[in-house]
């Protein structure tokens, strides 16, 4: 007998095997998990730049909406904004920007066939912004969406095409819809 034959196991019941397609919530607003998976792969490397992702998104968006500045406390005496600030208030603002879509990613990844968990944190999240953030419209949030894609398309340079874009404008419009839902209510 050789000494590196497996033996052999009889009668040894065989593992049933895991469903190959993961179930994603059509409320997340892909067609399949795969896009979804896709999605969460390309924000990896937005993870990895955290700091500066959160900087160019922050800055991008006051730039096109300098009025906006004033609506929250942290920003309000701070001069000549840069995605590289400094500025302790300027990069709370800009990480609690980049958590909420980080938050929503990983809750969704957690359990891709109920987004509940992650349409809960949006629509308490718009909540927060009509309570705490004076003269805040709903529009607001919409002109968020030009910043974010810029934002993704600066961190992920070349890999950045237009699947990329689709999947993180659809990932955008799930997110609005749902913190919409909670500023409104």
């Amino acid at each position: 007998m050789p000494i590196f034959k497996k033996a052999k196991q009889k009668d040894v019941p065989l593992p049933e095997p895991e469903s190959a397609v993961k179930q994603l919530d059509k409320r997340v607003g892909y067609d399949s998990y795969r896009d979804f998976y896709t999605l969460k792969n390309y924000w990896k490397t937005v993870d990895r730049n955290k700091k500066f992702a959160a900087g160019l998104f922050m800055d991008r968006y006051l730039k096109a909406r300098p009025e906006n500045q004033a609506k929250y406390a942290k920003l309000k005496n701070l001069t000549n904004i840069t995605p590289e600030s400094a500025d302790p208030g300027f990069e709370a603002v800009s990480a609690q920007y980049l958590k909420v879509f980080d938050d929503v990613i990983t809750t969704v990844e957690e359990q891709p066939s109920d987004a509940s968990p992650a349409c809960d944190r949006l629509i308490a999240v718009g909540k927060m912004h009509r309570t705490k953030v004076s003269g805040m419209k709903f529009d607001d949030f919409q002109q968020l969406e030009d910043p974010f894609l810029y934002m993704i398309g600066e961190i992920l340079q070349d890999r950045f095409n237009e699947k990329a874009e689709n999947l993180f404008r659809k990932f955008f419009q799930f997110c609005l819809k749902y913190i919409l839902e909670g500023f409104n209510s």
